[in-house]
């Protein structure tokens, strides 16, 4: 069973925010989040085992979890 967060608006996911993405049923990618455009539409994920840095897009129909172990950060 798993506890990760399903994040509909990326304008919620934070930088460090350790975050799953998926499409179709199928995680595609894993990592800590680099950045997120103001409008929500474009992340930067840095990828685990030498993968790097890399950017998706919310039109793309790819899903946006926040893994058990980040917690929301508070908005100002």
């Amino acid at each position: 069973m798993t506890t990760d967060e399903y994040v509909r608006d990326w304008t919620r996911i934070r930088t460090r925010d350790e975050i799953k993405l998926s499409k179709d049923g199928q995680e595609i990618a894993r990592g800590i989040a680099d950045g997120v455009t103001h409008d929500g539409n474009t992340l930067w994920l840095i990828q685990p085992a030498g993968k790097g840095r890399s950017m998706f897009t919310h039109q793309d129909d790819i899903l946006a979890f926040r893994t058990k172990a980040s917690r929301p950060s508070r908005q100002i």
